[in-house]
């Protein structure tokens, strides 16, 4: 009995001590992938062979057979030596990835293998305008890491590529190196210094919570382009693929500006006239040029040519002119205006709606039953031929109320539109969160896809488009409690339309990723370890902008009572936000700031913020004091 007792103490104690063990990292290391990597792995291995030396001084080689005297290995995507452990991407689900951490080895592999139909896998086009094969580009990685001692030319996979691998390797240098990507410039990327890595035993299995995360490339907005440092191109579709940007291949946008060179030509004699093939598909008593001119939406040869189109891309024949259509969706979006057609048919439809809006807001529901129609019938042929596949619509201005009465056919992935950044005016916020809720319950019992389209470019947008300085519309902590609330929903994706601005997009992109996060302890690690000794004005000077933007009570009172849709205007950015008070506050923590930064990266840092947002709102302020 004695001797069981010895025999179970002695094994306790060596399971015990070897549960304790590490993965310690030395110069015996190896980095090994497949002989012949995808462009995801061979981004991933480089990657990771880049940061292990910039945080431990370690040059690791990559190599595509393990030495007999290596002392340690990270494996890297699937091999033939991950097989030998039992591991493979199979037991992945989209976008998932394993980080597994034992005393002799790492394992980084993820979900490499794409989901989308081979047939249309590198067809359509994103909502950028790009095709997935025109996105694999290759880059100068020395030009954009600014570092000539390693590889010179990359090409990266296109960020709708399947590319687990490098999501677990992106986790690993963040989890584990401590590097923080804070933009894509090598000044604004945070690389500690690592005397000697040490890991402990750990498996780790997940994907992004949200699956498609895209945006306009609005890098050279205000704001973003002085934070970022003026970065290269090479440098921005870089950043993109550490941010995970991409995920699903998931399109929607108007899709039918090349229909009027296609079925209705003017005749250059006489440009008031129209003749064509088809000149039944447009909308009658109404003009407008090619991208302008409305349909006949509820005309049945045009439904039927807008189904044969997407049925054509589903078959793996690409899109037509201008279209939008991203891996098993396809894009049914009217075009910008409310121009409908005059006919009996469409404005027997138009009529139901025309009392279908709260208040003075621009989405609503005066189109509804209209649109709604028209996509169902489409969505309904589609789901004859190919009743595997999606139309991709927009809920978004006079049609983005839910059609309450029209059954909408499942094969619907619906992305209603929110001005996000404008909840500022109560009014919007209690209207667009009304009709978000009632898409979402709707999902829930039809089993539907639902995205978003979300404009996180204002207020920089409305400037741009109006010509005046804004004041700027920091918005962490909303944007935190929207990208939670919206995991929860069970929302698919969501488009960025404008990128806001460095730390507000640094903090969406984390929480698409995993929002269980903490908005404030995302804001503290960025201010303390992006500025160092100017870290504390520098987070006072943002908290003070984004609790002026966001609080309701800083606006007139006429925003506060009416049920209508607002933007910032240059008299609400200067005389309502930017008042005299708040920018001589802001002024001190931005010289506060300045004095306090040591380093010349701190200085690099806090300056790039004094240029793109203090000297942009001051010059706002005096135009406006000036007239």
């Amino acid at each position: 009995m004695l001797k069981y007792i010895i025999t179970f103490c002695f094994s306790l104690c060596f399971s015990i001590l070897f549960a304790h063990e590490a993965y310690i990292l030395d110069k015996n290391t190896q980095i090994v992938i497949s002989p012949d990597p995808s462009n995801s792995v061979r981004l991933a291995a480089v990657e990771l062979q880049y940061f292990i030396g910039k945080t431990t001084g370690l040059q690791i080689p990559i190599v595509h057979l393990c030495s007999n005297n290596v002392d340690k290995v990270i494996f890297v995507g699937q091999s033939s030596y991950t097989d030998q452990y039992g591991i493979s991407e199979e037991c992945l689900g989209e976008q998932e990835y394993l980080i597994d951490v034992s005393p002799q080895r790492i394992i980084l592999i993820g979900k490499d293998t794409d989901v989308t139909s081979e047939i249309i896998c590198d067809k359509g086009r994103s909502n950028n305008g790009f095709s997935p094969e025109e996105d694999r580009r290759q880059i100068n990685y020395q030009q954009a890491t600014g570092n000539s001692d390693v590889v010179s030319q990359l090409t990266l996979p296109s960020i709708f590529d399947a590319q687990g691998t490098c999501y677990a390797v992106y986790d690993f240098i963040e989890r584990f190196l401590g590097v923080r990507f804070y933009g894509p410039s090598p000044k604004n990327i945070v690389v500690p210094s690592i005397q000697r890595l040490r890991i402990d035993n750990v498996h780790i299995q997940r994907a992004p919570a949200i699956k498609y995360r895209d945006g306009s490339l609005t890098f050279g907005w205000p704001f973003m382009k002085a934070q970022f440092m003026d970065a290269t191109e090479d440098m921005l579709h870089l950043y993109m693929r550490r941010m995970r940007m991409g995920g699903r291949r998931w399109a929607a946008n108007h899709a039918f500006t090349g229909f009027q060179d296609r079925f209705l030509k003017q005749n250059p004699a006489r440009p008031e006239l129209f003749e064509g093939s088809h000149p039944e598909y447009f909308a009658v008593g109404r003009g407008g040029g090619a991208s302008e001119r409305q349909f006949c939406y509820t005309n049945p040869d045009f439904i039927h040519q807008v189904a044969q189109d997407a049925i054509r891309y589903f078959e793996g024949k690409g899109t037509i002119a201008e279209q939008v259509a991203l891996g098993e969706y396809f894009a049914i979006v009217p075009l910008d205006n409310s121009s409908w057609c005059t006919c009996d048919e469409c404005q027997k439809l138009l009529a139901i709606d025309k009392n279908n809006i709260l208040g003075q807001h621009f989405n609503c529901g005066t189109a509804t039953h209209y649109i709604w129609n028209f996509v169902n019938k489409v969505a309904h042929e589609i789901k004859r031929v190919a009743p595997d596949k999606k139309l991709a619509a927009l809920a978004y201005h006079v049609y983005a109320y839910l059609p309450k009465d029209i059954k909408l056919e499942d094969n619907i992935a619906v992305a209603p539109c929110l001005h996000t950044r404008n909840y500022w005016a109560p009014g919007m916020k209690r209207n667009e969160m009304m009709l978000y809720k009632s898409w979402i319950e709707e999902s829930k019992s039809s089993g539907r896809d639902i995205f978003l389209w979300s404009y996180l470019g204002f207020p920089t947008e409305r400037g741009l488009v109006t010509n005046f300085n804004v004041f700027p519309g920091f918005n962490a902590h909303a944007t935190g409690e929207q990208m939670r609330m919206y995991a929860t929903d069970g929302v698919k994706g969501v488009y960025l339309c404008g990128l806001s601005e460095q730390i507000d997009f640094y903090l969406t992109m984390k929480l698409f990723d995993n929002p269980s996060l903490d908005t404030d302890e995302i804001l503290d690690e960025f201010f303390d370890r992006y500025f160092g000794k100017a870290a504390e004005a520098m987070k006072k000077f943002y908290l003070k902008i984004e609790s002026v933007y966001s609080d309701p009570a800083n606006y007139p009172s006429y925003i506060q009572t009416q049920d209508a849709q607002f933007h910032q205007t240059r008299e609400l950015a200067w005389k309502y936000l930017g008042t005299p008070m708040v920018m001589e506050e802001l002024e001190g923590y931005i010289e506060q700031a300045r004095l306090e930064a040591e380093s010349m990266e701190e200085k690099e840092r806090v300056n790039s913020w004094k240029i793109g947002v203090w000297d942009y709102m001051l010059a706002g302020f005096n135009d406006y004091y000036k007239n």
